[in-house]
């Protein structure tokens, strides 16, 4: 099995990115309340984001201030039903010349039977709302918000400057996360941190996963090669991804307590770009993926180093 993934990376870092998808577009985009959640102030617009092989969905997005530094859009965790963020960087945000734009899908943009398919809603509404391209355009986004960024970069061709991506992303090769047996753990090496090891398969959010991907995640009996060939072809990892960045800025935020396989998800991502990146390991975390919560190895608060980093590397690198 060992050998099986060293050629599956193998893979992976020398096919052309050949198999990219098209992106999809935003319509019937009208003024609308923001719900709570959103950053007080913000302007919201309902729209349709559709795409070319998922069902139409409802969006609703916000924006906040007119940027002078650029814009952070914040993408929240699983689903992305409710807006991203919190008020601590808000305010951090708003202060160093950034506007501040989230939105929120009406059902989990997950839903559609395939996540890579699927996951264009999310890089087709990111593509939509960088307005201005003279300015940085940059993401901070968590769990299944990260995994929408990072299907963004490597299969829809969406340019960001710089990507804060705590806990995820979180779909790096699912067919590690639903394989029965278990795949092994995941040996993490973050570039600011100790090493430590992490399990990558998904446990409480394999029915999620399951429906995501119209498989059978984590199933009772052994996966067959149909369905791990099928979750694979789902993953972000897989023949074709675009796995260099070259003006993006990358930082990647995980928590070291192993309470969900985020960590290893985001590490096997990471670990085969092939631009500049670090992974920073958070310890004391708020749960399974509270990094913000948590504490660098530098003793620092996550928010706080969060936020100095998305200000630090949040420029044009072109």
């Amino acid at each position: 099995m060992k050998d099986f993934w060293l050629l599956f990376f193998s893979l992976i870092l020398t096919t052309a990115a050949a198999a990219q998808h098209p992106l999809g577009s935003v319509n019937n985009v009208q003024p609308t309340s923001c719900a709570a959640g959103f950053v007080g102030g913000s302007a919201c617009f309902s729209a349709t984001v559709s795409c070319p092989e998922v069902s139409d969905v409802t969006v609703r997005f916000g924006i906040k201030g007119n940027p002078t530094a650029g814009t952070i859009v914040f993408i929240n965790g699983i689903g992305d039903t409710l807006p991203g963020g919190s008020p601590s960087f808000f305010d951090t945000y708003s202060e160093a010349g950034f506007s501040l734009a989230q939105f929120t899908f009406a059902t989990d943009w997950e839903d559609g039977g395939n996540i890579l398919a699927s996951a264009c809603r999310p890089a087709t509404l990111l593509s939509y709302l960088r307005s201005t391209p003279s300015l940085p355009f940059c993401v901070q986004a968590a769990s299944g918000g990260a995994g929408a960024t990072a299907y963004a970069l490597s299969w829809y061709g969406v340019s960001l400057d710089n990507a804060e991506l705590l806990s995820g992303p979180v779909f790096s090769n699912i067919a590690q996360g639903c394989r029965t047996p278990h795949a092994s753990a995941v040996r993490l090496n973050p570039t600011n941190g100790s090493p430590f090891d992490d399990n990558p398969w998904y446990n409480q959010e394999s029915s999620q996963v399951s429906a995501w991907t119209n498989t059978s995640c984590l199933p009772k009996t052994p996966s067959t090669r149909a369905i791990l060939t099928n979750e694979t072809a789902q993953s972000i990892l897989q023949p074709g991804a675009v796995l260099s960045f070259p003006a993006t800025n990358l930082s990647g935020w995980v928590c070291d307590n192993g309470e969900n396989p985020s960590a290893a998800q985001a590490y096997l991502w990471f670990s085969q770009i092939a631009t500049r990146w670090s992974l920073t390991s958070v310890s004391n975390c708020q749960g399974a993926e509270g990094v913000a919560e948590g504490t660098t190895p530098q003793e620092t608060a996550g928010s706080e180093a969060i936020a100095e980093d998305m200000i630090r590397q949040c420029v044009k690198t072109q």
